[in-house]
């Protein structure tokens, strides 16, 4: 039991030291595309009437990729849920949507939250565009229901 107990901090330990070296050059990229830009954004709206809950943005780095995040106002309570989508048109990956809770996005904003983002999408090619969609759901004691839905302009 001992031995299990020894291979199992040293593993941890080998884990612990593999995570530390691949930080860095996550850093390194992360440091080489500043300049997020918002390209595109508008209110998220319920019945597409005021007053605003938040806003959804399309957004692009100087690396030219590309996302989608909603910031919601105020923070949701436990019977929301709010979720952003990047929809791509173009290229080879033409119809691909992606959600905050695809692999790479940082998942749904739930209850005590304000923010996600989509994954990244690397982009060069001319002939694709992108939208940004936020869907804000409630669950009213049967499961979430979608209440609004609004999306930015397609753009480059």
């Amino acid at each position: 039991m001992k031995t299990l107990g020894i291979l199992l901090s040293t593993a941890g330990l080998a884990g612990v030291g593999v995570f530390a070296l691949a930080t860095p050059a996550q850093s390194a990229v992360a440091a080489s595309c500043p300049g997020a830009t918002s390209i595109s954004s508008t209110n998220i709206l319920r019945d597409h009437r005021p007053p605003s809950w938040g806003s959804v943005r399309l957004v692009r780095d100087r690396c030219s990729q590309y996302w989608a995040e909603i910031t919601m106002n105020p923070r949701l309570v436990r019977n929301q849920k709010a979720n952003a989508y990047l929809v791509q048109y173009g290229g080879s990956n033409a119809g691909r949507v992606l959600s905050c809770d695809s692999r790479g996005g940082n998942g749904a904003v739930t209850a005590g939250q304000r923010t996600c983002r989509t994954p990244k999408v690397k982009s060069t090619d001319g002939g694709v565009t992108f939208v940004a969609i936020a869907r804000e759901f409630h669950n009213y004691g049967g499961g979430f229901t979608e209440i609004s839905e609004n999306a930015t302009s397609r753009t480059r």
